[in-house]
């Protein structure tokens, strides 16, 4: 019982699986931090308003706030798919590289800063 020898890639495999792990755990931890820096500058915009602060456009800041929760949303849910599929992969044997889950990321970030950008020097 204690001592079971392994298949001889098991090993390889198994490292795979805990790479494949952290890689989800960094997919949520950006998602997470995502939809909490949306929150934060929603309810700035709020405090703003109460506060009698006028900065920029209330609704600017709801609309980026939202912006930020909805990418960090779709990172989450583009992460768990992605783990799933290397999951998949990794157990037939078979490895796939793709790019494009990053890249939807990556896209919806420079979207989220140009935007803001613009916002900021044009207003």
């Amino acid at each position: 019982m204690g001592n079971q020898e392994e298949a001889p890639g098991r090993d390889t495999e198994i490292r795979e699986h805990l790479a494949n792990e952290r890689t989800l755990l960094s997919w949520v931890r950006t998602g997470v931090g995502l939809i909490s820096i949306g929150l934060v500058v929603e309810r700035a915009g709020a405090l703003a308003t109460t506060a009698g602060v006028k900065v920029g456009s209330t609704n600017a800041s709801e609309l980026f706030g939202l912006a930020l929760a909805v990418l960090g949303v779709l990172t989450l849910v583009i992460g768990t798919v992605q783990f799933l599929r290397t999951r998949r992969r990794i157990s037939a044997g078979v490895f796939v590289p793709s790019a494009a889950a990053y890249l939807v990321i990556v896209a919806g970030s420079l979207a989220l800063a140009g935007a803001f950008i613009v916002y900021v020097l044009f207003t």
